[in-house]
């Protein structure tokens, strides 16, 4: 995100000149993400022909004792996703945003240990309007609902727990997608 100064000639109004946020995305690329016990990866893969929207691939991996990859699921992703958090079991895989429109659709999708979704929510559903208009930074094609926040499994593994900037807690039961605030 760069801030552009776009300098207008609106006297009538009284404006010299308008502060815009833009926002500038590279293609997206192949990403790879760990269990914080280092037992599982998570790879994606965005679309071939077009790195700014569509589907990504994403396969959960192990590592065998000899060090050889063991694929646990792999599927075509609902977008392309932002950042991912796999649970040290490997029973769930946390994707957050998608590349190039974050908070908006997809803003966190959780998969199942076989790669079916759990759940599948917009920032809409998570926040309120008032949060997102209030709490959330906006550039021209981002809401960054993230930016600032914490995110973690709770100790059993049983909800990924954002904490957002502002203060506000959202637990999400990875088992059923139920989300819970504070």
């Amino acid at each position: 995100m760069k801030p552009l100064i776009i300098a207008l000639a609106m006297s009538a109004f009284g404006i010299a000149s308008v502060i815009v946020s833009a926002d500038s995305w590279p293609g997206s690329r192949p990403q790879v993400y760990a269990s914080a016990n280092g037992t599982y990866r998570f790879k994606t893969r965005p679309p071939q022909l077009n790195t700014w929207s569509g589907k990504s691939h994403g396969a959960l991996v192990t590592m065998a004792a000899d060090g050889t990859e063991m694929a646990v699921w792999s599927r075509e992703l609902v977008n392309i996703p932002v950042s991912a958090y796999v649970a040290n079991d490997g029973k769930h895989v946390v994707t957050l945003d998608t590349w190039a429109k974050l908070g908006y659709e997809h803003a966190l999708v959780i998969y199942r240990e076989d790669g079916s979704v759990v759940t599948d929510y917009d920032l809409d559903v998570m926040l309120s309007g008032d949060e997102i208009a209030n709490s959330v930074v906006h550039t021209m094609s981002a809401r960054r609902w993230l930016q600032g926040a914490t995110i973690a499994f709770d100790r059993g593994a049983e909800h990924v727990v954002i904490t957002l900037h502002w203060g506000k807690v959202l637990r999400v039961a990875l088992a059923t997608g139920k989300v819970e605030t504070s």
